[in-house]
């Protein structure tokens, strides 16, 4: 299995969320704990996940900090997928990501439009995503609202998670591979309409214990079943948890292998 949004080293990801790691964690109702990464990685090896998508974020303009590519890149271990995530907001971010993809060579780039503050069709990430388009890349775009900064006075737009305008995106860089995290809601029929029409869009379904998932998502699990890919949201909720209530869900034995492995096999084996 491959868990396709986690974030880890713990420490550095309650840094990065700051003011707004108490509320965050209290939405999710989550118990996190600090611990050594390997640890983490070898719990979930013993309920079947192999490999796990770690994924950094860059807030600089917006927040004023990120968790940095570095990090991900200072992981020795082999179970660990590689992204990275650059600010479409700064003057060099094409520049930049270019020298990051050079030297790290990543399976993709994390983008999380409200909280890196630019709408998903800005001219300032157009350019970023043309360049991943010719590449034929993986992109991981949060959409949805945000259990970050809930409940906080704060700038952090909701708008800018709609699926609807990944289809944009989706029509100008058709190479490139668009993951929609946590699956759109509120507008949930909006990111499977997207991803049903569109060949290079797929959803993750992290973020959300699975019981609760809207029900729309499951009555379509088939017609979506090349579409979905497992993702925990790490440390918001745990692979055990979610690995759990989703073995009790009444889905055939086939799709659910698609979900859970080879839907994400084919976007980061190369």
């Amino acid at each position: 299995m491959i868990d396709f949004h986690f974030h880890a080293p713990v420490k550095e990801f309650l840094q990065y969320l700051g003011e707004y790691a108490e509320s965050a964690i209290r939405y999710f109702n989550a118990k996190v704990e600090l611990r050594d990464l390997k640890e983490t990685l070898d719990q979930f090896n013993s309920l079947g996940v192999e490999r796990f998508v770690v994924l950094p974020i860059d807030s600089t303009s917006f927040l004023g900090r990120k968790i940095p590519n570095e990090l991900v890149n200072r992981i020795r271990d082999d179970r660990v997928i590689k992204f990275i995530s650059v600010d479409p907001l700064k003057a060099n971010s094409l520049e930049e990501l270019k020298r990051y993809i050079k030297e790290m060579e990543p399976v993709g780039v994390k983008f999380h439009p409200q909280l890196q503050g630019f709408h998903p069709l800005d001219e300032r990430a157009l350019k970023l995503y043309e360049y991943l388009d010719s590449l034929g890349t993986v992109a991981v775009f949060h959409t949805g609202t945000s259990g970050i900064g809930a409940g906080v006075r704060s700038g952090i737009r909701l708008d800018y998670g709609r699926p609807i305008y990944l289809d944009e995106v989706a029509v100008r860089f058709p190479n490139l591979k668009i993951v929609m995290a946590h699956f759109g809601w509120p507008w949930t029929e909006e990111g499977i309409a997207v991803a049903l029409h569109k060949p290079n869009v797929y959803l993750d379904l992290s973020g959300w214990a699975p019981k609760y998932i809207p029900k729309v998502l499951w009555d379509n699990v088939k017609r979506l079943q090349d579409k979905v890919l497992f993702g925990s949201d790490f440390p918001l909720v745990s692979p055990e948890r979610w690995l759990r209530e989703f073995n009790e869900l009444n889905i055939p034995g086939d799709v659910k292998d698609k979900i859970l492995s080879s839907n994400a096999r084919k976007l980061v084996e190369r």
